[in-house]
């Protein structure tokens, strides 16, 4: 909330100071687009925990509490641990290197810091696969019958 809070706040003023003052505010500026990518990148683990995440659900309408689940796991054996795994060992590379070089903004004069916002990609990562590890090795009151 303190993200999209800090993105919107700072959109207002940028548009007030741009286009009522004639001023621009290049580190606002980033600071909205880092705000942006780190709110996008973020609420993917959040949805997944909450099981808010996007789903075709065509299948799992007419099945048991105990199909779902299967059908739950099979999907994070198939899809989501391979996915995610494959996006981390792509991404470690550019992170590491923005880490090496403390990558900032690509605007002359914007914020530094840039490669904290990338290394939001490996965070997710890790917590998509550690909730899909979690999801996996849970037990439920239907697996046990």
């Amino acid at each position: 909330m303190t993200l999209f809070a800090v993105m919107f706040v700072g959109q207002i003023v940028i548009v007030l100071l741009r286009y009522v003052m004639g001023i621009g505010f290049l580190e606002l500026q980033d600071a909205v687009i880092y705000a942006f990518a780190c709110l996008v990148v973020l609420t993917i683990p959040l949805a997944m925990r909450n099981d808010r995440h996007v789903r075709v659900d065509v299948l799992r309408e007419g099945q048991s509490p105990r199909a779902r689940r299967l059908t739950d796991r099979a999907g994070h054996l198939v899809f989501t641990l391979p996915v995610f795994l494959l996006v981390a060992m792509d991404a470690w590379p550019l992170v590491s290197a923005s880490w090496a070089i403390r990558e900032g903004s690509l605007e002359t004069g914007g914020l530094p810091g840039l490669f904290l916002v990338k290394s939001a990609v490996l965070v997710m990562c890790v917590l998509v696969i550690l909730q899909a590890l979690a999801d996996l090795f849970a037990g439920s009151a239907d697996d046990a019958g």
